[in-house]
């Protein structure tokens, strides 16, 4: 997805094939070797987006209680930073420029500001800073496929390399690939597979956002090869076991042929607002109001949502102590506040989120900064989808970002994974930056 260096921001370009020399062996060499460069660089980004350069992690040793983060995972992501920013110094720098947005902008602000409000300051600024990396090498990379095939070959790439080896995983090493009865935390998921990835709930929305995958290449690159990443993505999703994903994967498909369909902005996100409108009644309703818990039973469901209601109702009171700044960025659960001074309940120390995206980021940068992220990666980039240009490129990767933003919608109502700072919020980032960039430019098959 390669652009000429004549575009300007603002303005809506083609983009076209990187402009290599046209003849010569050298010229050829050139071409091979910036290909590689791109290729390699990208799935290396994503599968350390995915894994957090850590697959396969043992779940049966204790958890140390720490605020030091991975220093192999901060050398990585710094050394990638410095080589996608060198790459980008050197084919057209500006076209970062077209993935800045205001919103965007003011929800990095606010999050400035709840680092300097954090009751633990120096821990919110170290986790900022490794958000604006991660947030830049999301922008940088987004720009690194030559056109829509090699970016489709790319997801291929990633998609058949984490699903084959967390496979792989299930079957030569369950212990690092299935939640067992000996894991230190959660041991009523026991028997659930998580592949390469550190939790059931990662694997699942991996395996869902593959299937998306499987879409993208069926359309643009081969049938059969896409064809083939959903027969092997979905399976897997089954066997986590994630009644949210496999629950949400047939709804966000649903919506996201009806937005594609209708091409209404004002329609599509009235879906989308009143869907997410029914997800947060049903479950934070069903806490505070009886009729509601009452309705949720006389569904078949359960009303606490495995034990989520209590996390929830813990997690809005004290979101209603600090409303404004939160806690701090990126900073609450697993602290020595949290582990050792709110645990009159005893699971506080084992819980590593909210279970609730949007709750998680008001109870660490305030309701102002929840909303201003979510402005920012979810309605956006939907907003996004229908100011890209129809063509027979463009709409297949429109629409691949769309069902994955949808989907990060839907799920950040039971979850936290996509709206937290860490593996899949950085996949979240790319699809914000994904719809902008396809939004302002008209893609090349």
């Amino acid at each position: 997805m390669a652009c000429g260096p004549s575009a300007k921001p603002g303005s809506r370009v083609t983009d076209v094939l990187a402009r290599y020399p046209a003849r010569g062996a050298s010229a050829s060499h050139s071409s091979k070797a910036d290909s590689l460069l791109r290729s390699t660089v990208f799935i290396i980004v994503l599968f350390g987006g995915w894994t957090s350069f850590a697959p396969f992690p043992r779940l049966d040793l204790p958890a140390e209680i720490t605020d030091a983060g991975s220093s192999f995972n901060q050398i990585a992501y710094s050394a990638l930073f410095i080589i996608l920013g060198i790459w980008c110094l050197a084919n057209h720098p500006e076209r970062l420029l077209w993935l800045i947005r205001p919103v965007m902008i003011l929800a990095l602000a606010w999050c400035a500001l709840s680092v300097v409000t954090s009751w633990d300051p120096s821990l919110s600024a170290r986790r900022f800073a490794y958000a604006l990396i991660t947030i830049g090498i999301a922008g940088m990379v987004v720009l690194l496929p030559r056109n829509l095939r090699h970016f489709a070959d790319l997801m291929a790439a990633v998609a058949l390399i984490l699903t084959i080896s967390s496979y792989l995983g299930v079957a030569l090493s369950p212990a690092h690939a299935v939640h067992q009865a000996s894991d230190t935390v959660e041991m009523e998921l026991a028997g659930d597979w998580r592949g390469a990835f550190g939790h059931k709930n990662g694997a699942s929305a991996a395996m869902v956002v593959f299937i998306f995958t499987g879409l993208l290449v069926s359309k643009v690159r081969s049938r059969y090869l896409g064809r083939f990443i959903i027969v092997l993505a979905a399976p897997f999703l089954w066997f986590t076991h994630s009644k949210t994903a496999i629950s949400e994967l047939p709804l966000v498909l649903i919506v996201s042929f009806l937005m594609a369909n209708l091409r209404s902005p004002f329609i599509g996100m009235t879906i989308v607002v009143l869907i997410l409108a029914v997800l947060e009644t049903l479950t934070l309703g069903s806490i505070y109001v009886r009729p509601i818990h009452a309705f949720v039973e006389s569904l078949g469901l359960d009303p606490t949502f495995t034990g989520r209601s209590d996390v929830w109702n813990f997690v809005i009171g004290h979101i209603s102590e600090k409303p404004l700044t939160g806690f701090g960025f990126a900073t609450f659960w697993g602290t020595e506040q949290v582990v050792y001074g709110m645990n009159e309940n005893g699971w506080a120390r084992y819980v590593s989120n909210a279970h609730n995206g949007y709750l998680d980021l008001a109870l660490t940068t305030g309701i102002i900064g929840s909303a201003l992220m979510s402005l920012w990666l979810i309605f956006c980039p939907i907003l996004d989808f229908y100011r890209a240009e129809r063509t027979p490129a463009n709409d297949p990767l429109a629409l691949f970002f769309l069902r994955i933003c949808l989907f990060a919608a839907f799920e950040s109502c039971f979850e936290s994974s996509f709206l937290l700072v860490g593996s899949f919020l950085f996949i979240v980032i790319i699809t914000a930056f994904g719809m902008r960039y396809s939004s302002r430019t008209r893609v090349v098959a």
